[in-house]
């Protein structure tokens, strides 16, 4: 290959990194940090009534994708014992915090007796005789009569309630589907109401939780086959917080705050500082070792890794910004671990240079026989690196997920590099004259 190409596709790999971090830094797109890096609230939950290990779990999993619905960046949610530790990182307000983790409450399924506007649950819960309550509705309008619950937000399959626009009314409705075990519970209830029976005589159905109606449609057919929709004057707010509420009612157990922590921006600020102090040193030492070692040839390494440094960060940024996974400790870690996978990459290249220039080759003719000798290897080593990193993002939670996303996502900078500047760079650096006599990378060609 020309010379002439190896400079054009160079510089223009670098223009499109040098392009991307600039963009980047100039519109305030930085990657999003951690807990532990930026401070934050951890939040400690304990389930109200004994539950199975197998219940906590579940719990733990439909409150990440709650938190995760509501853009909280990388939420660590993990079971301890017979807790649940929610890491919020950037919250920095208990009550938001608070707010953000309340999302366990079951859902209840209660006939409604009657509504009435101007009136609060303690005018009128004294007067109530048993097995009936007075509950208040989500916008305070108003109260409502109602009876003991005849089911749970179990009967409705987990994930599935959506807000949806109804073609033919041009209005927002929630669609949800039922459990095919639970069908003849919601049918019982249903039928009872459709009929207005003395337990439903306003012929609606109270979607109630934490003592508080979500939404009580009127029912308007006696049975439901495979799903509900539930329709009426909602706005868009309205009708996806309503399908968040049906999607929360397969919790199996109730949860509570125990015990709230904050995590100082201080402590997350010195934790920062430490790492780069310690990366900082860390790669100085390790360049200063190259270059003592490589010599003039060391130069691709310096260069290579400030362009690989570029094009992780503006990867990172572009991930916080489309995902909502953080940079923590953890990630961290894993940038460090890929510096050793990418500079392995030069050390590989640069001792099979050496070889060819002591068996008596030129180091021109040297550099690309070498690329091409151990890009194959190059490849695999970093594959290997990828696929694990694949695997242990997909089975692993919290930080180790970030462990693995980072390592994974620097790795593949690690072969981009590797192909667009490393291999043009080093064939330049061996076409010049003046190591055309062989004094390259601290050596002379074997005579």
């Amino acid at each position: 290959m020309s010379s002439r190409r190896l400079w054009i596709g160079l510089l223009a790999f670098v223009a499109i990194v040098a392009t991307l971090l600039i963009a980047n830094v100039a519109t305030g797109n930085r990657p999003i940090l951690g807990l532990d890096l930026q401070g934050g609230v951890s939040v400690i939950l304990q389930s109200t009534d004994e539950a199975s290990a197998d219940d906590l779990l579940v719990v733990q999993d439909l409150i990440r994708d709650e938190l995760e619905t509501l853009g909280i960046a990388e939420p660590d949610v993990r079971v301890e014992g017979t807790n649940i530790v929610v890491d919020l990182p950037g919250v920095k307000d208990q009550a938001q915090a608070l707010d953000a983790v309340d999302v366990a409450g079951i859902v209840t399924l209660r006939p409604v007796y009657a509504c009435q506007a101007g009136v609060t649950p303690a005018d009128i819960g004294d007067l109530l005789p048993d097995g009936q309550f007075a509950l208040i509705t989500s916008d305070g309008m108003q109260t409502c009569v109602v009876g003991a619950p005849g089911g749970t937000g179990e009967v409705f399959s987990r994930g599935s309630a959506q807000a949806q626009i109804n073609q033919l009314t041009n209005s927002w409705i929630v669609s949800v589907d039922l459990k095919a075990e639970n069908q003849a519970e919601w049918n019982a209830l249903a039928a009872q109401c459709y009929s207005g029976t003395d337990v439903c005589p306003s012929r609606q159905l109270a979607i109630v939780l934490d003592d508080i109606i979500q939404s009580a449609p009127t029912v308007n057919q006696p049975s439901f086959t495979t799903g509900v929709e539930i329709s009426g004057a909602f706005t868009e707010d309205e009708v996806r917080s309503l399908a968040r509420v049906l999607n929360r009612g397969a919790f199996p157990v109730d949860v509570e705050a125990q015990r709230v922590e904050t995590v100082s921006a201080t402590a997350g600020a010195d934790s920062l500082r430490a790492v780069f102090i310690a990366g900082a040193v860390g790669l100085v030492v390790m360049l200063l070792y190259l270059i003592a070692y490589y010599r003039t040839i060391a130069a691709v390494i310096v260069f290579g890794l400030s362009v690989w440094g570029a094009l992780v960060f503006s990867l990172a940024a572009l991930v916080s910004k489309a995902t909502n996974y953080a940079l923590s400790l953890a990630g961290i870690t894993g940038i460090i671990v890929a510096i050793g996978v990418t500079v392995d990459s030069y050390l590989v290249l640069f001792e099979r240079l050496k070889d060819e220039v002591r068996s008596g080759r030129s180091p021109r003719n040297a550099a690309p026989r070498s690329f091409q000798s151990t890009w194959r290897t190059i490849v695999s080593a970093d594959l290997v690196s990828i696929l694990a990193s694949a695997i242990l993002f997909w089975l692993s939670v919290g930080s180790v997920k970030g462990f693995a996303l980072y390592l994974g996502l620097t790795t593949l900078c690690d072969l981009i590099v590797c192909w667009f500047f490393t291999r043009p760079a080093t064939i330049l650096f061996a076409r010049r004259s003046t190591y055309a006599s062989g004094k390259l990378l601290g050596l002379e060609a074997t005579r």
